[in-house]
């Protein structure tokens, strides 16, 4: 037989044995189509080069760290260490910018919106390869403390405002409070790492946001240069910056290069290759589901093959055609898997449109058809190899003997379907665990005691980048009346004002002790808020000690603050904390209130997504012109409101309230605290909901495996079972005899899938909050619940026995 005809046999059991080809298409469908939604995930962040020429030249400046067995990478740079690459490191084209972008006010014909801006340092657009469509970028002259303020458009933003208009260039637009002049536009298919309308020159110094490592640094390597060299000339020169930083002594430090690419998606890498690994196990699971149907298959085809065997049919024809059957299916499977591929994309990306960059560059391309046909190559191996083998070492003498009679399969066949659907279960209970893990992480992080109440309370976000905005005055004038306005609005219980909110991440700033037990010369991290009095009524914050803040804290008084029992425990556990003085720079303040911890996302220590932060808090009108210049470049603040009246009300009178004190001061997002606590957890909810939808389907395919090896076994023993009834045996006897075999292969699965994901879960430790990795909960009810499962899915094929009639089964004999 030919391989044309071979496939043309192929397509006609297709359609003979339609039932089971469409279970088989299905199962190949879901597990294809799963594996290539997840590869436009790999693809987009991983494997497809970044869209700038020569990328494999690109790379980050970051600082290594290693201590006590753990190490990393941070891409955050000083000012000082930037000077030192631009002016020290030959081997390199570098510049220096602003990772993200921030929210700032764009005004056009009277009215005012929020547009995404991101600053960059002179050389950022030559250093990834990328010349202005129109015009030009910045220049050295203009990247400096006081240079002109000048911005280059993004493509969709020139097309939005000035309708593509080339004159653009030249022309002044009103950008954070004052005239910039437009000197570039950048062409349409040029992406950053963030999504920007524009970009205004970062302005980078060694002082101020410089101090801190607040920059990114992206560097070209010279024609001729090797990483090596490079990489070697960036650790020298970065040694004097990070000396004087003084880390501890037990932690070591470097500065060093890693590929733009790596450092772009360091904070993915890793929970995406375990949703990788997780659905290639979905993929074998499927496949070994599938080879079981074919091996039962061609168990009930092998009178057939004998036959061929017996007339003169080689083994290798017999397992070639097996072969392209298995390929047939995996072909057709494939097809239906671009679908539910298609479908899995379009999910992905609206489940991870909030947690990643990346969701415009996943998408259903050539190299997703090409990842899509491999992939269905692959499964058409994997499924169909091992029946093919068996088949093809079919006893042709036995078979013909036995397809002669009413015996049943070989022992050998049956017992390598069990170990087939077995592992099926092991390796469903290894993602359920996981997922189990993840999931409890999740709802002990929804659980966390808020510390405040959250009912009621809108948060309404401006930004105050702004040349009007760039005193401390100013700012609390706009303060001072917004607030008096929007409390006399129908429906306001309190109003304040907040750099921060709960559940954000807050400003970490240093400070040192200066009297009490505790005090000495040493500087301690801690994150930092001013706030407008009324701020801890407004959330309802519960004051344990000392006073709130009052409208008389103002420039002219003594500076004080209030400290959170977390700053309290933290640092002041050896003595009363009210009296005691911090030093702030430039101030030295008194502590005069303890107020209840709230949750908030930290960018220092370990506490996790959420967690009690140390804090400081300020009064608004107690802080200094550059400190409100520096921090409004990083964070908006927000008018906080609790309401006694319906929401929608207030947040139209607050609406119009902005429109009315600066028409060209924008509300750039109105929030309620459940919704900052949802986005604060969206990373964590998009990893627990694609793993537990993952193990959701191969929890599926191991019961549908179990079942259909269950269903063919009670089929093979009717008649034991109708001679077994005939002679005495009980119908409950039976019944369970039938189904015992299923719920012991489910319980050897259940035991190999708890000792795999004891082995396993150490790669999801850095994932898991408020649960251990081998938390007894999870390990004790996942292996119950898919126990209960299989035993249904045993159960039912055998209640079939209770049709017999062992009058009819003696009569047959």
């Amino acid at each position: 037989m030919t391989l044309w005809q071979d496939f043309r046999y192929a397509l006609r059991l297709l359609r003979r044995s339609a039932s089971v080809s469409a279970i088989i298409v299905v199962t190949l469908a879901l597990c294809i189509g799963a594996n290539t939604a997840i590869f436009s995930v790999i693809d987009a962040t991983l494997l497809r080069p970044l869209p700038y020429p020569e990328p494999e030249r690109l790379a980050s400046v970051v600082t290594h760290f290693r201590a006590h067995g753990a190490e990393g990478d941070n891409a955050g740079q000083t000012g000082a260490l930037w000077e030192l690459v631009r002016d020290h490191a030959p081997f390199l084209d570098a510049a220096v910018y602003s990772g993200g972008a921030d929210g700032v006010n764009f005004a056009s014909g009277g009215t005012a919106q929020y547009v995404q801006q991101q600053r960059v340092g002179a050389g950022f657009f030559r250093v990834l390869g990328a010349a202005p469509l129109i015009g030009r970028e910045f220049t050295r002259e203009e990247d400096r403390p006081g240079g002109p303020a000048v911005v280059v458009l993004s493509h969709h933003f020139w097309k939005r405002v000035f309708h593509a208009d080339v004159t653009a260039v030249g022309r002044s637009i009103m950008l954070r409070g004052e005239p910039y002049s437009v000197i570039g536009v950048m062409p349409e298919s040029f992406r950053s790492d963030t999504a920007a309308d524009l970009w205004t020159p970062l302005r980078p110094s060694k002082s101020g946001e410089g101090g801190g490592q607040n920059y990114e640094v992206i560097a070209r390597l010279k024609p001729g240069v090797t990483w090596a060299q490079a990489d070697g000339q960036i650790e020298a020169v970065g040694g004097g910056a990070l000396a004087e930083m003084h880390f501890s002594k037990d932690v070591s430090v470097r500065s060093r290069l890693v590929s733009l690419q790596q450092s772009e998606t360091a904070g993915v890498r890793r929970p995406i290759l375990i949703a990788w690994a997780a659905v290639g196990l979905v993929l074998l699971i499927g496949c070994a589901n599938v080879a079981s149907l074919l091996l039962a298959r061609a168990d009930a085809r092998s009178r057939e093959i004998a036959t061929r065997m017996a007339l003169g049919g080689g083994r290798w024809a017999v397992a070639r055609q097996l072969l392209v059957e298995s390929l047939v299916l995996a072909v057709v499977g494939g097809a239906a898997g671009l679908l539910v591929g298609f479908a899995g994309l379009r999910a992905l990306q609206a489940l991870a449109a909030d947690s990643f960059a990346i969701t415009e560059a996943m998408r259903l391309d050539g190299r997703l058809l090409v990842a899509t046909a491999c992939l269905a190559l692959l499964a058409s191996f994997l499924a169909g190899v091992f029946p093919a083998l068996e088949a093809s070492g079919l006893d042709i003498r036995a078979a013909l003997t036995e397809a002669g009679t009413r015996g049943v399969a070989g022992a050998r066949k049956r017992w390598t379907r069990r170990m087939l659907v077995s592992g099926e279960v092991a390796l469903a209970v290894l993602l359920l665990i996981g997922a189990g893990l993840l999931i409890r992480t999740l709802t002990h992080l929804y659980r966390l005691r808020p510390g405040f109440d959250p009912a009621n309370v809108i948060t309404a976000s401006f930004s105050l980048e702004d040349a009007r905005y760039s005193t401390t005055r100013k700012v609390n004038q706009l303060f001072d009346g917004g607030l008096a306005r929007i409390r006399a609005l129908p429906g306001v219980e309190s109003a304040a004002v907040g750099l921060t909110l709960p559940y954000e991440r807050g400003l970490n700033t240093g400070f040192r002790r200066v009297d009490g037990p505790e005090a000495s010369g040493e500087d301690f991290i801690t994150d930092f808020n001013y706030v407008t009095p009324d701020y801890f009524r407004a959330f309802r914050i519960p004051l344990l000690r000392g006073r709130d803040f009052r409208a008389s804290d103002g420039a002219t008084s003594a500076p004080v603050a209030i400290v959170n029992s977390a700053f309290v425990k933290k640092y002041l556990s050896q003595q009363e904390a009210l009296g005691r003085h911090l030093f702030t720079d430039p101030e030295t303040r008194e502590i005069v209130g303890v107020v209840g911890d709230v949750q908030e996302t930290a960018g220092w220590g370990d506490f996790g997504p959420l967690g009690t932060v140390p804090m400081i808090y300020v009064p608004a009108a107690q802080t200094s012109d550059g400190f409100v210049q520096m921090v409004h470049t990083w964070f908006p603040p927000h008018w906080v409101v609790r309401a006694a009246g319906p929401p929608a009300i207030v947040t139209r009178g607050i609406k119009h309230v902005a429109e009315t004190i600066d028409p060209l001061l924008p509300i750039s997002a109105f929030h309620t605290i459940q919704e900052l606590r949802s986005r604060s957890l969206r990373e964590q909810r998009f990893h627990a909901t694609l793993l537990a939808t993952l193990a959701g389907l191969a929890l599926l395919l191991a019961v549908i495996g179990l079942y259909g090896l269950m269903s063919q076994s009670v089929m093979e023993r009717r008649r034991e079972m109708g001679i077994r009834m005939a002679l005495g045996s009980s119908l409950s006897r039976a019944i369970r005899d039938a189904a015992l075999p299923g719920v012991l292969l489910a319980l050897t699965g259940v035991a190999a899938g708890c000792v795999l994901a004891g082995l396993s879960v150490r790669v999801l430790e850095d994932q898991l909050w408020g649960v251990t990795a081998r938390d007894p909960l999870t390990f004790v009810s996942v292996p119950l619940i898919l126990l209960f499962v299989a035993a249904l899915a045993s159960l039912i094929p055998a209640l079939r026995i209770a049709k017999l009639n062992p009058a009819d089964t003696l009569r047959d004999e």
